[in-house]
């Protein structure tokens, strides 16, 4: 796991090395373990070329895996950011048709596997990576990036330059990048919580696609080019099978999915969040015979958000090393230190305890195993089910729902009933795609006209803040609903959000995160099975659950889907209330350029009276905080952790 930095200079300027190892340097934390810079075409005719590399050393810690890495005549160098979890194999391929490797690592395969197979190297590779590999010969710079999105990797292009980044932060300390706010990407930002890729709020900083390939050559950029995409089957192509088949499928595929990610030169454990997915990752990495380290994070004055007692269910039953972390923190200061890390507001407020649960693993481990991608291959969230259901019900019989929803109790937990009613019975008339796109909506169309200034707001139509989502709507095709709903979701929510908040979170603590249900043979798997094996209206992850019935504790296998949230709607009545007002509410607010003061002082009224708008507060205090951040030049190392923040750990 490794940060990676440099650019392509088309008119052959003299290379800026010092530059280069600032922008490395700024990606200390993703690679701690060693940096490097290298100018790898200066020729009067040719473009400009420098890699610079920070390194986390994982697999073969020796100095002569050290990046950038070549092939054997030194004419094709890549930077590389992740694991290729079939190096082994794919080594022993190319050692078979005469190439020669010098070092153990992963990342050597990757230049000869481009020698091997030229421009169809990339779907050779299973793995999470981001990378840069320059072709000497061909005088051509390649960027890449893995199936799912799980590293990062971003770009800017004006024409004459190619530069690339692991994080934004690099990019921004070039001078030839604009370093401005995109604001038309607002919209979008506040409708789903984060910019959708390829787009960035940073004015001509782009992202480059999951599953994408972009080459710099011929004096012109061509693509991103897409070469893989996870494609659900519809009615006709499912696989029909019996239960005890897909069963004994899906065990072997993620035993061997947990496998492939044990293998490292350096000590591992497991994220444990005491739900059914990291359950079964601790079960089956159990299995294989290793010694498991396990943690888990707790809010320790919140009982429905706090999931330590089923962690450590998990943790008895498999005898690991446990330990706990319990979250007491001046969340304002540790959000300073988040976006200083994501580069964008985020509207995800795990991203705190996602944080302090890869700092405490940190402190043991190198690389952590997670549940990330259970809920996107098998169907977990609760949203699916509700949108299977609210299409079976017709919509007359929704209309009383409001009325009751208004009868039920503010509990603020977890699991709020009424909030969820509120929800399901909204708009009852409406397609159930559009329903569910207003679920996993922050700001609806009507909250989004509410909140944005009056410019903004008028520019709306043009703006087209849902566009991603339908998007991916529009290319899942005639597969089923749900199919439909696990396309979408998989290209942006998991990429977007997901993915984001694990790499940013553990690589600020330089922890490797991997990924096992996220493995690209299982997903493939579960997409050609029907969906009703998935998912149903009332029962979610079926085939995970009976997958693992009598191995996990009952408790584990029949508890209802928990996501690893904070209680911040409490939070901005309590601890975060004078914060908000006097950031965002107070005189001075940068976001009231560009935000209703009236309509976001109306909704922080409502939150206070009762309604739950936290998540939407939680974005708009961050966008407020990122947006003095701007103010000056880019920070060169994060804010310092809060000594306020105070967390408590207990081994078992």
């Amino acid at each position: 796991m490794c940060g990676v930095a440099g650019y392509a200079d088309l008119d052959g300027r003299p290379a800026d090395e010092m530059l280069a190892r600032r922008m490395t340097d700024l990606l200390a934390h993703r690679g701690p373990d060693g940096a490097a810079v290298r100018v790898v075409s200066a020729e009067a005719t040719a473009p400009t070329v420098i890699l610079g590399h920070r390194r986390l050393a994982i697999i073969d810690l020796s100095d002569e895996a050290a990046q950038p890495l070549a092939n054997e005549d030194g004419s094709i160098l890549v930077v590389f950011n992740g694991e290729i979890y079939n190096f082994r194999e794919l080594r022993r391929e190319l050692e078979a048709r005469g190439h020669t490797f010098r070092t153990r690592s992963d990342t050597e395969v990757i230049v000869h596997a481009y020698e091997a197979y030229g421009d169809d190297f990339v779907s050779h590779l299973d793995g999470m990576f981001a990378f840069a590999l320059w072709d000497g010969h061909r005088r051509r710079l390649i960027l890449a990036r893995d199936r799912a999105g799980k590293k990062p990797l971003y770009y800017a292009w004006d024409g004459r330059r190619l530069t690339f980044a692991s994080e934004i932060k690099s990019l921004r300390l070039c001078p030839w990048i604009d370093g401005g706010i995109d604001w038309e990407r607002l919209p979008e930002l506040l409708a789903f919580g984060y910019v959708p890729w390829p787009a960035t709020l940073h004015a001509g900083i782009c992202q480059l696609p999951p599953a994408s390939v972009l080459v710099l050559e011929h004096d012109r950029l061509v693509g991103p080019r897409p070469y893989w995409d996870l494609r659900f089957a519809s009615e006709d192509e499912a696989r029909r099978i019996g239960w005890p088949e897909a069963e004994d499928t899906v065990r072997s595929l993620l035993r061997a999915a947990v496998e492939r990610r044990l293998i490292a030169d350096v000590p591992l454990g497991v994220l444990l969040s005491g739900g059914i997915d990291s359950s079964a990752i601790v079960a089956l990495m159990s299995s294989l015979g290793s010694s498991v380290r396990t943690f888990t994070v707790g809010i320790g004055d919140e009982a429905s958000f706090d999931e330590r007692r089923f962690a450590a269910m998990v943790s008895r039953r498999f005898k690991t090393h446990h330990t706990e972390v319990v979250v007491r923190a001046d969340a304002t200061e540790l959000i300073e230190r988040i976006l200083w890390h994501v580069d964008q507001p985020f509207a995800d407020s795990s991203a705190l305890p996602t944080y302090l649960i890869a700092r405490a693993a940190r402190e043991h481990v190198t690389v952590a195993l997670t549940g990330d991608g259970g809920d996107e291959v098998f169907a977990g969230y609760e949203r699916f089910a509700a949108a299977l259901l609210a299409n079976r019900v017709p919509a007359a019989f929704l209309g009383p729902l409001g009325p009751v929803a208004r009868l039920l109790p503010r509990t603020g937990g977890y699991h709020e009933l009424r909030q969820r009613v509120n929800r399901f019975a909204a708009n009852p008339q409406a397609p159930t795609e559009l329903r569910y796109r207003n679920w996993v909506s922050l700001f609806d169309e009507a909250a989004l006209l509410r909140v944005l200034s009056p410019d903004l707001r008028a520019q709306m139509d043009g703006l087209e803040p849902f566009a991603s989502f339908d998007r991916a709507l529009r290319e899942a095709g005639s597969v089923p609903l749900l199919h439909r709903l696990l396309h979408v979701n998989f290209r942006t929510y998991l990429h977007d959000d997901l993915l984001v908040k694990t790499d940013r979170m553990s690589m600020a603590n330089s922890l490797e995160a991997r990924s096992p249900f996220l493995d690209m043979e299982l997903a493939g798997y579960l997409a050609s099975l029907p969906p009703e094996m998935k998912a149903t209206p009332f029962a979610m992850k079926r085939l995970l659950r009976r997958s693992f019935e009598g191995v996990l504790p009952r408790e584990i296998v029949r508890r209802r889907k928990h996501g690893f949230g904070i209680p911040v709607g409490r939070w901005f009545r309590g601890e975060l209330r004078a914060p908000f007002e006097e950031l965002v509410l107070g005189s001075g607010a940068r976001s009231a350029e560009v935000l209703d003061p009236s309509g976001v002082r109306a909704l922080f009224g409502e939150h206070l009276a009762g309604e739950d708008h936290g998540g939407r507060l939680w974005l708009l205090l961050s966008l407020e905080m990122w947006l003095r951040t701007m103010e000056g030049p880019q920070r060169l190392e994060p804010p310092s952790e809060p000594e306020v923040l105070v967390w408590e750990t207990r081994s078992e």
